[in-house]
């Protein structure tokens, strides 16, 4: 309570005695915070939320569009079935001893998909796989054993879905997560220097909470 009194003015020298500004102000009232609003205050500030998960206010959406949750892909699906999946990125790594495969991690409100880009994919599907937060992908699953990948034949950029958690559409999102992946790479050989990724690893591509190094 003594430090909340310490922030109201107290008027001294030539102002003593006169109201304080703190009494005279008007109550400021803020709008009402939509859920989906709450999710991304949440993921700026902790970097996740215990309200929602944003990939949580498109499933009807995904639904339509027969776009399976990550749990179903993993648990649900058989070997060699054709799949089609989307979430959050949350890595992509394309290390030079993987001749050019990018592998790539996505989360949505369920749990975790782990994706393999072939190397002439990645380069068809370059602009989606880099830029992309929320990211869907067709393709091939492959399973062995308890190891569950979904190899990648098309990629898809959802991200202007996620617009419906704020109040007005932006491509810009200010969600750490929702950021671009923790991208991982290492300087791959190859003929084509523009096939190259070069190494970008964002300082806070995520919430220190949500750091998956």
């Amino acid at each position: 309570m003594s430090a909340i009194s310490a922030l109201q003015d107290m008027p001294v020298e030539l102002f003593k005695g006169q109201a304080s500004e703190s009494v005279l102000e008007t109550q400021v009232e803020l709008p009402l915070m939509s859920k989906g609003e709450h999710v991304v205050q949440d993921y700026n500030t902790v970097g996740l939320s215990l309200k929602a998960h944003p990939v949580n206010f498109v499933r009807s959406q995904l639904d339509m569009l027969n776009i399976r949750s990550c749990h179903a892909i993993n648990n649900d699906s058989t070997n060699g079935q054709l799949v089609k999946v989307a979430g959050l990125v949350l890595v992509r790594q394309r290390p030079g001893t993987a001749g050019g495969v990018c592998f790539i991690t996505i989360e949505d409100e369920s749990g975790y998909s782990n994706l393999v880009v072939f190397e002439k994919l990645f380069e068809t599907f370059r602009k989606e796989i880099l830029h992309s937060r929320l990211l869907m992908v067709e393709g091939r699953l492959q399973r062995e054993g308890q190891v569950v990948h979904v190899i990648v034949s098309k990629c898809f950029d959802f991200t202007k879905m996620l617009g419906k958690l704020v109040q007005r559409e932006v491509d810009d999102l200010p969600i750490l997560t929702l950021a671009r992946g923790d991208e991982k790479t290492a300087p791959y050989p190859a003929q084509d220097k523009r096939s190259q990724v070069r190494e970008v690893v964002p300082k806070e591509a995520f919430h220190g909470g949500r750091n998956f190094k």
